[in-house]
């Protein structure tokens, strides 16, 4: 190989590189978008957890979707309305939420349950008056007889109602608390993940609840990531986000990490279960995959 030839390959392989090199450090990516509701109230922790998977699961897929932005809408929305911000997508473009059917059929769901079903076990408030009463109680009957609260556009009323329950709706996520508290109804049925801090933060508030001691009322209850059918890219790159922190183990430290220590204060396995189906789940409800639900 003669001298000059020599210097023509070299000079093409420098080429390439300096091509791809160029190609590597110009390449960018449209920043993700991230648009969801706040709490209702000042430190509502309901939202914290998913907030915390969402933001793992969108780090997760940094190199291979690039940066994103998350942003807050300026006030929280009842469901209906959630519902269809969603659907135009500008204030609000996911959310999370226990299904239901106008969700699923409306956004896209990524069905992966974010609180690994966790809301579906589900403690009650009762009024002070009552504890006695519910220390007899024996059969899911006369549970059904009682007056229960809870959310007037909320998933828990349909599937409560849909079962066959006494339910008093409220309009009002922090007048429930204040109506049980005047014994307006005899129950409010709450998650796991959600009664020990709604009690702590409001029994000087309102000092005739209580936390019932020997029942736990169950049905499944899968809160999802509803995404707005305008950013299916979102959607796709969300669902991916979630089974790589599923895979990773991730997924898992962060449900124990968070949930850990109100599984162990709910003392679950020494209260009597009362188990029901939840009539409105959908079919492709991932019960084959055992690996993302809690149980006791």
């Amino acid at each position: 190989m003669n001298y000059l030839s020599l210097l023509g390959k070299l000079a093409y392989i420098i080429s390439v590189i300096i091509i791809l090199s160029s190609s590597i450090i110009t390449r960018s990516y449209a920043i993700s978008e991230v648009k969801l509701l706040p709490g209702f109230v000042p430190g509502d922790q309901r939202y914290y957890y998913p907030d915390l998977v969402l933001k793992e699961a969108l780090r997760a897929t940094v190199d291979s979707d690039g940066p994103f932005e998350i942003t807050y809408a300026a006030e929280a929305m009842k469901r209906k309305r959630a519902l269809s911000e969603l659907i135009i997508g500008k204030l609000v473009n996911v959310h999370i939420a226990a299904t239901q059917d106008a969700w699923e059929r409306s956004t896209i769901p990524i069905r992966i349950p974010v609180l690994k079903g966790l809301l579906g076990y589900r403690l009650l408030l009762v009024h002070k008056d009552d504890l006695e009463m519910f220390k007899t109680l024996r059969d899911l009957n006369e549970l059904k007889k009682l007056k229960a609260g809870s959310g007037s556009q909320w998933t828990t009323t349909a599937i409560l109602q849909k079962l066959g329950f006494n339910v008093v709706p409220g309009t009002d996520y922090e007048g429930l608390f204040a109506m049980l508290n005047l014994h307006r109804f005899n129950y409010f049925p709450r998650g796991v993940n959600e009664i020990f801090h709604e009690f702590d933060s409001r029994k000087n508030t309102y000092q005739n609840i209580a936390i019932e001691p020997t029942k736990v009322l169950y049905f499944p209850t899968p809160s999802y990531f509803f995404i707005s059918p305008k950013h299916p890219e979102l959607a796709d790159r969300l669902r991916r986000g979630l089974n790589i922190i599923i895979q990773n183990g991730v997924f898992d430290r962060l449900f124990e990490d968070y949930y850990g220590e109100v599984i162990l204060r709910a003392q679950l396995t020494d209260r009597i279960l009362f188990k029901l189906e939840n009539p409105l789940l959908s079919p492709e409800t991932p019960f084959n995959r055992p690996g993302l639900w809690f149980t006791p």
